[in-house]
């Protein structure tokens, strides 16, 4: 347990990169002469290398070691933060940002590998699953912790705060936790290839695109689609929205002690994604009074976010051996972000030109896509062997 809340708090303190720079969007965009639109994009930057580099960035971690890959990585994002602040142009901000994004990545999947190699038999599903939990919460956090900075000037406070934070974090993981396995350079590259060919890995990093997609999609849709039964502006509801889908880290961390009580993985998986998708027509579709609608929006945020939860569970079952589960964690995380970057702009597209219902729809047939694809897998035992 110390070793996971070691490799969690590195999480969060990585996730938060991702969120740190939302209240300043505005700020920045009148700082550097560019566009809200352009603006935004130094949220999303963050992201853009694990969408491009995944699977190659856990090839790092399987070849050279996670505990040694993790700390590198945020030794990368400290650096970078650190150096926000004398960022004169766009141009460079930008840079900094990727090189965030990099450093982001890199942590990340080489912690998944830490999570699954310092639990126990017993409790690796549940340590998987709660694991799951980090992004939404280091978000959170990020931009919480960031509101408080100057709206003058954030950068000189955001960036330097969030590189110690980086270092702190850091520091116990570099000596707390053990180096863990890796791969010999001559099996690395053809296990590399093989990982990204074998079926069950390739088939639960793609589910797990489906079910991110279905929650950010939800999130996009539904302040308009509650807005006109709440009487408040777009704007507002979608604040009450946020809020509501907050209570989604719950359902990872009911899968993960579910998972922990030897619940099958296909039967929580089945009963959340039937539930959601009910919740989700209910909130999206139905004529309800508002704080009915925003119930229900919750209950499917909960549900469904239980998906990931058995999901990170099972990557040591998909995996074609624990030296390659560094490989499988990349592709899990490109996949992931192909789903962030899919699931607002489809569900919107359809909520413009069918309303509430083919939007509800898209989004449970993502659900139904995502069950459907991990089912063969989820099938196998009472509960989640480890390999």
């Amino acid at each position: 347990m110390p070793r996971f809340l070691v490799i969690f708090a590195a999480g969060l303190a990585a996730a938060a990169s991702v969120g740190k720079l939302v209240p300043h969007v505005a700020w920045m965009a009148s700082e550097y002469g560019v566009s809200l639109a352009s603006s935004g994009f130094l949220v999303s930057a963050v992201m853009l290398p694990g969408a491009l580099l995944g699977p190659v960035l856990g090839l790092v971690a399987d070849r050279f070691g996670a505990r040694r890959i993790a700390v590198a990585g945020l030794g990368l994002q400290a650096a970078a933060s650190l150096a926000l602040p004398y960022a004169a142009s766009f141009a460079g901000l930008a840079a900094l940002r990727l090189a965030e994004g990099l450093g982001y990545s890199l942590a990340i999947v080489a912690a998944t590998v830490l999570v699954a190699e310092a639990a126990s038999e017993r409790r690796r599903a549940l340590a998987l699953a709660v694991w799951s939990s980090f992004a939404p919460l280091g978000f959170a956090l990020g931009q919480w912790f960031a509101g408080g900075a100057s709206q003058a000037d954030p950068l000189p406070a955001v960036g330097p705060v969030h590189a110690l934070v980086l270092c702190a974090a850091a520091l116990p993981l570099a000596f707390l936790v053990p180096q863990g396995k890796s791969t010999s350079q001559a099996a690395a590259r053809p296990a590399f290839f093989a990982t990204l060919r074998h079926g069950p890995a390739l088939r639960t990093a793609v589910a797990f695109g489906c079910a991110t997609g279905a929650l950010l999609g939800a999130v996009a849709v539904a302040p308009l689609a509650l807005a006109p039964a709440s009487g408040l502006s777009v704007a507002a509801t979608a604040q009450l929205t946020a809020l509501a889908a907050l209570p989604g880290i719950m359902g990872r961390f009911a899968s993960g002690w579910l998972l922990g009580a030897a619940a099958r993985p296909i039967a929580v998986l089945l009963a959340a994604s039937l539930a959601g998708c009910g919740f989700l027509a209910a909130a999206l579709a139905a004529p309800l009074p508002f704080s009915v609608a925003l119930a229900c929006f919750a209950g499917f945020q909960i549900c469904v976010g239980a998906l990931p939860g058995v999901m990170s569970a099972m990557l040591p079952l998909v995996a074609p051996s624990p030296r390659q589960l560094g490989t499988v964690s990349g592709l899990v995380n490109q996949m992931v972000t192909a789903g962030n970057l899919a699931g607002p702009p489809l569900a919107l597209g359809l909520y413009a030109t069918g309303g509430g219902i083919a939007a509800a729809a898209l989004l449970c047939l993502a659900v139904a896509a995502c069950v459907g694809l991990v089912s063969g897998v989820a099938l196998y035992g009472r509960s989640l062997p480890a390999r």
